[in-house]
């Protein structure tokens, strides 16, 4: 008898033991969802019902203590421009038995508007009526941020850009006041010939050439300005090259995901330090990347963005390419020069900025057509200038 109660207390100590850790393990598991902004779900297939964590609903804006909802429930949080898209999507993904990832936009009650991802797949070990789990994490936070720092990238081009406008246009003054000075001159010698009468008309019209001359070539400096602005020094700064691709690369995902693009990388290991200003190369390759989502947009194949990089003995490279419609073999080099624009609304100025930034470096900046279809835009940096 006395070892039957030894035995049930031992017991008993081993379930109060297991329930302990059981609830340790759930106030953890909650702490890590709150502190996360994430929670699990469950949606059954058949019964249509919703179930999740409570860290779920709350996102949500669910009454306190909700554990479960219907698929309307859910749809009804969502913003307006995005509920059709999701609700095509993820009824697609049920009836293919496929993966559930996208994300959207929901609207709390107090007008708060909210950025939801959704990674969830079908539960195949589970045996019953076939269901679907996953996370649902609120990214609100990481998609200020992103917003913030596109912000802050379109500062910096507006600011490049202006910057280039003025030396643009002290450029022009310069070179165009010579021949308006010459202009002026034979214009005023003209009116004197003239008002001596008919006998020295050959030297009025001769003047007149030279006023016509001169036009012209103030016209030709105008449309054939092969320079944007005179290569500036850079102040040499040591940075690591691949991750400054790399953080390029992870700011445009929201961008890609967006213009439906796959980012396609192949980025070489072990790849020396640059010496230089970190962002205006970044600069050089959200130019780039961004040129080659629009250049996509026409397309109806896949779209794909590819950047690459490599080095040799002599030169680092950067590689940016697509799958768009292409550019001309007799154009790459007219892209690079100044108020050029393949663009409706295009300012001409971005590839222009691109090379300029390449050849402060030390470097260069080339287009070509792709082998099959697209272009491809190549960076070169030299190496020697670089190791740190």
């Amino acid at each position: 008898m006395d070892k039957l109660r030894a035995e049930l207390h031992e017991a008993n100590l081993g379930r109060e033991a297991a329930e302990e850790e059981l609830r340790e393990t759930l106030a953890a598991m909650i702490q890590h969802q709150q502190v996360g902004k994430c929670g699990n779900f469950r949606y059954n297939t058949v019964t249509g019902a919703i179930r999740g964590t409570e860290e779920v609903f709350k996102i949500f804006g669910f009454p306190a203590g909700t554990r479960g909802c219907t698929v309307e429930e859910w749809l009804a949080k969502l913003h307006p421009d995005d509920r059709d898209r999701i609700a095509s999507e993820f009824y697609e993904a049920l009836a293919k038995g496929a993966d559930l990832k996208f994300e959207y936009r929901i609207i709390l009650d107090d007008g708060t508007m909210k950025y939801i991802r959704c990674d969830g797949e079908p539960d195949l070990d589970y045996v019953g009526e076939f269901a679907y789990f996953g996370v649902l994490t609120d990214i609100t936070g990481r998609r200020e941020a992103d917003e913030a720092q596109r912000a802050m990238e379109a500062e910096l081009a507006s600011a490049l850009r202006l910057a280039s406008l003025g030396e643009l246009a002290g450029s022009i003054i310069h070179e165009v006041n010579q021949p308006l000075a010459a202009i002026s001159t034979s214009a005023e010698a003209c009116r004197r010939w003239m008002k001596l009468g008919p006998e020295p008309v050959e030297r009025a019209i001769a003047s007149l050439d030279r006023v016509v001359e001169e036009a012209n070539r103030a016209a030709a400096i105008i449309n054939g300005l092969k320079s944007l602005i005179q290569s500036n020094s850079v102040e040499p700064t040591a940075f690591d090259f691949s991750l400054a691709i790399r953080e390029v690369c992870s700011l445009l995902m929201v961008e890609l995901t967006r213009e439906n693009v796959m980012l396609a990388t192949d980025f070489a290991t072990d790849l020396p330090s640059a010496t230089g200003n970190r962002v205006q190369i970044q600069q050089v390759l959200m130019n780039l990347a961004r040129n080659a989502i629009e250049a996509m947009r026409t397309v109806r194949h896949r779209r794909v963005l590819s950047v690459s990089t490599t080095v040799s003995d002599t030169m680092l490279s950067l590689r940016v390419a697509d799958n768009g419609p292409g550019i001309d073999a007799e154009d790459t080099e007219r892209l690079f020069s100044p108020l050029y624009t393949t663009k409706s609304g295009g300012m001409g100025l971005g590839l222009s900025i691109s090379r300029r930034i390449a050849t402060a470096h030390g470097g260069s900046l080339v287009a070509e057509p792709g082998s099959t279809r697209g272009a491809t835009f190549q960076l070169l940096l030299p190496v020697r200038q670089y190791h740190v």
